[in-house]
Formats: structure tokens, sequence, C-alpha cells
């Protein structure tokens, strides 16, 4: 019988369901760390390019105020390409805060449809197992009848053989009576039929008797074959 196969088919789904949670949550860890890895580097670079442009501000500001005027240029040239680097870098810091936003929008997204397909996995597994179980209870039912059904023709084949064996008695007694009839003669039928005729009477009646019990043994009982039967 193939309703066992529907049960194991379902719990792989359900395992395979299991595993994919499993595994978004560990890509999503690694993807959080990376990152947030990427963002502390990023952090990191936009603080010193902070410092070094407050530095360079404060040169040129001094520059400007008289201590070295033919450096100034060159400051001013090296101010521009630190704010350069800044914005580069606050560029990338929100590119990067964005994309971190964005995978973990997709990591609860996905993890949201990994939580779905374990649901419906759970529920294809409830169907199934109440199919199987209506399924079994079915068989069990039919496996019941079958037995009755063989009990009762067992029943009816040994009615049938004493049947048979009574009938066969009933035959052989008939014949008996058949036989004696045949072979009684006048005399024996009128000597008893005289008042004082004892002894012939006394013969005719234990025969009677005889075959009378013959026949009884012979006659057919159908609860006697239903209680031997049930035993």
């Amino acid at each position: 019988m193939h309703f066992a196969s529907i049960v194991p088919s379902a719990a792989a789904a359900r395992r395979a369901a299991c595993a994919a949670v499993l595994l978004l949550a560990a890509v999503g860890g690694v993807q959080a760390q990376q990152a947030q890895s990427m963002e502390e580097r990023l952090r990191a670079q936009l603080r010193i390019t902070t410092s070094q442009l407050q530095q360079a501000q404060n040169e040129l500001a001094a520059l400007k105020a008289g201590q070295g005027p033919a450096a100034a240029p060159a400051k001013a040239d090296e101010l521009a390409a630190m704010k350069e680097e800044l914005s580069r870098v606050k560029a990338q810091l929100a590119a990067e805060r964005e994309s971190r936003k964005k995978a973990r929008d997709d990591s609860v997204q996905l993890k949201e449809q990994a939580e779905a397909a374990l649901e419906k996995a759970g529920a294809q597994v409830a169907q199934y197992r109440n199919a199987y179980d209506e399924l079994l209870k079915m068989a069990r039912a039919s496996e019941a009848e079958r037995q009755r059904l063989a009990s009762e023709t067992s029943t009816q084949r040994t009615a049938i053989g004493q049947c048979e064996a009574k009938n066969a008695q009933l035959y052989a007694v008939g014949k008996e009576i058949l036989h004696a009839y045949e072979t009684m003669d006048v005399g024996t039928v009128l000597s008893a039929r005289q008042p004082f005729a004892g002894a012939a009477r006394v013969r005719l009646d234990e025969a009677a008797q005889q075959f009378g019990d013959k026949l009884y043994e012979g006659r057919f009982d159908a609860r006697g074959t239903a209680s031997a039967a049930a035993q």
C-alpha cells in the first residue's frame, strides 16, 4: 500500500522549508556582518578625511593670515581635493547604508516567504496525515468485512457437509425400512394383529423404535451447525 509514501513526501517538504529558513538566517547573518564591517571602514575613513580636511582648513587659514602666502594656492588645491575626497566617502557611506537597508529588507522578505512556505508545508502534512488515517480506517473496515464473509462461508460449508451426511443417513435408514417390509411375510403381519401374539408385536415395536431413533439422529439442526462453527 502506498499510503505511507504520502507522509514522507510532506515531511521532506517541511524539512526543506526548515533548511531554507536556517540557510536564510545564516546568509542574513553573514551579509549583516559584511555590511557592518564595510560601514565601519567607511566611517573610519570618513573620520580620517574629516580630520585631514580640518587640519588643511586650519593651515590654509594660517597661510591666509600671512604666515606663508606663497603656499596658500597649494593648500587651497589640497583642501579642494580633500573636500572632494570627503564628498566621495560620504557618498560611499550613504550608498553602503542604502545597500545595507535593501539587504535587510530583502532578508526580511525572504524570511517571511520561507516562514509562509513552512506553514504551508505544515498544513499539507496535516492534510496528508488526515487522508492517510481515513484510508487506513477504510482498509481496516474492509479487512474486517472480508474476515466476516470468510467466516460465514466456512459456516455454510460446514452446514452443507452436515446436510449431506444427514441425507446419507436418512437414505440408509429408508433403505433398511424398505428392506424390512420387503422381507416381512404375511404370517408375521397377521400375528402382529392378534391380541395374544406378544412376541411378534414386541419385535415390530423394537424395529420401529430403532428406525425412529435413526431418523431422529439423521435430522439436520442449523443451530447446532452455527454453534459448532463459532467454537
